[in-house]
């Protein structure tokens, strides 16, 4: 019986201390998520934020890469390739030793399945962004008529 009582306590401190050392995490997402929420309403919300909102959870890099010009350039580009965003969900959010990424999942007009992967560095500035279209792979013919009986 003490030996049960032992592994208890010592379950519920370790419990604890796991939640107490991701106590900053949720800190960082939140702040991570408002800059890549701005620059994804660039993508999709009527009025899109102006680049000065946007660009304002830029790191002093990304600022220079992404100016207002390229920014106005990129957004022709994705209304091209994805047209128009339908819809977003927040997908994951990792975080390293130097970096954190957060990913969301879109749904855009042309484009089904757009992942959207932001890394922010350990200030929560936004360091580098990619979307990328999932391909979902194609059901093979056998696996459709063996479903299909």
């Amino acid at each position: 019986m003490k030996k049960l009582l032992i592994m208890m306590v010592v379950s519920c401190l370790m419990m604890i201390c796991s939640v107490g050392f991701a106590g900053d995490d949720h800190k960082a997402l939140a702040k991570q998520q408002v800059v890549a929420e701005k620059l994804m309403g660039a993508f999709g919300a009527e009025p899109a934020p102006l680049y000065v909102e946007v660009s304002a959870g830029f790191a002093p890099e990304m600022k220079k890469a992404v100016t207002e010009e390229a920014f106005t350039e990129l957004k022709k580009q994705v209304r091209q390739k994805f047209g128009s965003m339908k819809e977003t969900k927040f997908f994951t959010f990792q975080r390293f030793d130097q970096a954190d990424r957060v990913t969301y999942i879109a749904s855009f007009s042309k484009e089904k399945i757009v992942s959207m992967i932001f890394a922010f560095d350990k200030k929560n500035k936004l360091v580098d962004f990619a979307f990328t279209p999932v391909q979902q792979p194609a059901a093979k013919p056998a696996a459709k008529a063996e479903a299909a009986n």
